[in-house]
């Protein structure tokens, strides 16, 4: 049985939350992953994948980091029987819009039910409850669980309901009904009104929440919710299912060139060499823990860009490799890519040092963005290295 081949788009404006479909993918057996950053897709190295997957963040950061070329490169890899699955920011992302750089994207003929002119009275005052655009609002009703229903283009007999959490998602309308394949049924006890709950049920209720839009030979899928997310089960086989289906209706899409284009020749280090390394990792690793989790207990934010980061979200990528450098201290060797032995102790050094910074500058009320940018920067590069390293391991 073959595999497809799946790159995680991992660069610049995405959050924490592309993490979960890591979690989700490594569940499923399917371990032929691919971390990519802006600069894998500007070089077209997305050819040889079967599926793309871009998760949450800025949805305006991610555009102005991937760029015209990128673009380009997208349609292509789409239009010859790609698969692109894009969750919040990333379902955003290929709509169309007037607004540079999104309309770098204009893919896919889906608009969004969350935009507005007069934006509604907040129930909740939060920063997360609505970001600017042009001279407009998009606006996010509700936060975390809501239920989904799916339709008769995808269940005609069987109709199935699940949850999902919405962190900021879109509500869709697409120009084909039959693009839709699952709607916003309802809320949950769980679902958090960020205005009332009529303005809620308008915005989101019936709307499209999965979409499928046809396109060449492959597929763009919109995701409003975080159907990724870990403690959602449902949700996660019907991404599954998804790939799945795709993979059925379309075989294997991965030329030689191609597959020789993704797959980067591994070194292997063994014995004292890899222990050592892997040593080194746990140590920075549980040092940056440490102040991390103290941050947690401290009332700072940071916005950058368009996004609102908190402590926590460093420790989500601090703790899905902490929970993997187990995997990797049993087997008797590790392999690797040229030069990541170097960009990953250098990283998580880099990590713990920044992350002992801004405790400081919290502690004693000073400004602290530009640092908590390095730390995200910083980690954005040590997660895909490790994961690189993780997944090459594991499947050798």
């Amino acid at each position: 049985m073959t595999y497809p081949k799946i790159g995680i788009y991992a660069g610049t404006g995405t959050s924490h939350s592309w993490t979960w479909f890591v979690d989700l993918f490594e569940k499923a057996g399917l371990h032929d992953l691919v971390f990519l950053d802006e600069f894998f897709v500007q070089d077209d190295l997305i050819s040889g994948l079967d599926v793309l997957v871009v998760s949450g963040g800025d949805t305006f950061a991610v555009a102005r980091s991937l760029g015209e070329k990128s673009s380009r490169n997208i349609q292509a890899f789409v239009d010859r029987g790609g698969v692109y699955i894009g969750s919040c920011a990333g379902a955003y992302l290929p709509m169309k819009s007037s607004k540079p750089p999104l309309d770098l994207f204009n893919f896919v003929d889906v608009k969004i039910t969350n935009l507005t002119k007069i934006l509604p009275r907040a129930e909740i005052k939060t920063c997360k409850f609505c970001t600017s655009y042009g001279c407009d609002f998009v606006f996010h009703p509700v936060r975390e669980s809501v239920l989904l229903r799916t339709t008769a283009f995808l269940n005609p007999d069987n109709p199935v309901e699940f949850c999902a959490p919405l962190y900021g998602g879109p509500g869709m309308k697409a120009a084909d009904p039959s693009w839709v394949l699952a709607e916003y049924q309802g809320f949950t006890r769980k679902t958090s009104f960020l205005t009332n709950r009529k303005i809620a049920q308008d915005t989101l209720i019936s709307q499209g929440a999965v979409v499928r839009v046809p396109f060449g030979q492959g597929a763009f899928y919109l995701l409003g919710p975080h159907l990724e997310h870990p403690g959602f089960e449902d949700a996660n086989k019907f991404i599954i299912g998804i790939i799945k289906r795709e993979k059925a209706r379309s075989g294997p899409r991965i030329t030689a060139t191609a597959m020789a284009e993704v797959h980067v020749q591994k070194e292997k280090i063994t014995g004292k060499e890899a222990k050592d390394f892997l040593l080194s990792i746990r140590r920075e690793l549980s040092n940056s823990r440490i102040v991390a989790g103290s941050l947690e207990f401290m009332p700072v934010q940071w916005l950058i860009g368009q996004k609102v980061y908190e402590p926590q979200k460093i420790r989500v990528y601090l703790e899905a490799m902490w929970k993997r450098l187990r995997h990797l201290e049993k087997k008797k060797e590790i392999r690797l890519s040229s030069g990541l032995h170097d960009r990953i102790i250098t990283a998580a050094a880099n990590i713990t040092i920044e992350l002992r910074r801004i405790k400081q500058q919290v502690d004693e009320n000073r400004d602290s963005l530009e640092t908590a940018v390095i730390i995200f920067d910083q980690l954005h590069i040590l997660s895909i290295a490790f994961f690189d390293m993780y997944f090459a391991t594991l499947t050798s």
